[in-house]
């Protein structure tokens, strides 16, 4: 398995589901190299900030690092599954 602190869309993906998430954003912990995420796995671990509302990944001083669209849920190629998401989420809410 693919460890889970080297920066990939499958591991953000894979950390939100136990990160916690304040203020519109979810606080993920990567690998590090030269204060920048690793995709490889590194000494130093350090805290990034995960934002799903623009796809974007910064760090600990809140600079944006890069733009994911992948992991942007407003992005035209994620709006289907985003969709489906708020009716099942509604549906729930209302009980039907």
């Amino acid at each position: 398995m693919e460890d889970l602190y080297c920066y990939s869309v499958r591991n953000v993906l894979r950390q939100i589901q136990t990160a916690p998430r304040e203020l519109g954003f979810y606080t993920l912990r990567f690998y590090s190299k030269g204060n920048r995420i690793s995709k490889e796995k590194t000494d130093v671990i350090a805290i990034y900030y995960y934002f799903p509302s623009g796809g974007t990944v910064r760090d600990s001083s809140m600079n944006i690092l890069f733009y994911e669209p992948k992991l942007d849920m407003y992005h035209k190629l994620n709006q289907s599954h985003h969709d489906e998401d708020n009716a099942s989420s509604v549906s729930d809410e209302t009980g039907s």
